[in-house]
């Protein structure tokens, strides 16, 4: 992957006394947990974050300003997400990136003119992230506040690092079909009908797809078998964008 889409985060130096509300509650870069939009009880909307497997929902940020396409980091200590804020200007866009370790956050606004964000991801070795409003913006210097546009030649790469690639190595992504389904599109050209009705798919680890239907969020293995269904209580209303870390490889 190309180093140019870098949004480099610089966080407080994180000490043993910091609190977030994922502490002892979820063991972030460590536990498998997904984090999500959703509105709680005020309405407003907000990142939600649970163990994977199942378990309880927490409340991770606290705004009155709508945030979406939360993407976790490959390390699992830190998510990027879109905030839109309220008010006149309604092209008030910012990217953010959350430590969830310190819960110190770092944004930069969208320049004037941009489409709404629909896509946003990491590079590999976690120095930034990359959002897809209209074509690619990124932050090229450490400690830049302004966006900047990401030259056509490079869209390829940031095509990817915003996409849901599926496999370890990656051999698919998610793609919407020509219906508006979601359809998986293999590496060899090949492409496929999800499953009818899915929507919000997501990668779920190096060897399974995650998807919401009629009947909840389903998690099926791309090699085939039974599909499972994590029993999460606590789910804020209208729960959406969903982003998965697996954790630490077992030993």
């Amino acid at each position: 992957m190309s180093r140019l889409f870098q949004l480099t985060a610089h966080f407080l130096p994180l000490t043993g006394c910091a609190v977030t509300p994922l502490s002892n509650r979820i063991a972030v870069g460590e536990e498998a947990f997904v984090i999500g939009v959703g509105e709680g009880a005020d309405s407003m909307t907000d990142l939600y974050a649970a163990p994977a497997a199942g378990g309880t929902f927490v409340r991770l940020t606290f705004t009155r300003a709508a945030e979406q396409l939360p993407r976790l980091a490959p390390s699992g200590t830190a998510v990027a997400f879109v905030r839109h804020e309220s008010g006149a200007d309604s092209t008030r866009w910012s990217v953010v990136i959350l430590d969830l370790r310190s819960n110190v956050e770092r944004s930069a606004r969208l320049p004037p003119g941009s489409a709404p964000p629909t896509r946003i991801g990491w590079n590999p070795d976690e120095t930034g992230v990359v959002v897809q409003a209209g074509g690619y913006l990124t932050l090229p210097a450490e400690g830049a506040r302004t966006l900047s546009p990401v030259p056509l030649s490079r869209f390829p790469s940031a095509d990817s690092m915003t996409g849901e690639l599926l496999g370890d190595p990656p051999a698919a992504m998610v793609r919407e079909c020509a219906n508006g389904e979601l359809c998986i599109a293999a590496a060899s050209g090949e492409v496929g009908l999800l499953a009818a009705g899915a929507g919000g798919a997501i990668r779920w680890g190096g060897d399974s797809i995650g998807y919401f239907t009629a009947r909840g969020f389903e998690v099926r293995p791309l090699a085939g078998g039974n599909s499972r269904h994590p029993d999460w209580s606590g789910k804020p209303s209208r729960l959406r964008n969903l982003t998965h870390h697996p954790g630490m490889p077992s030993r």
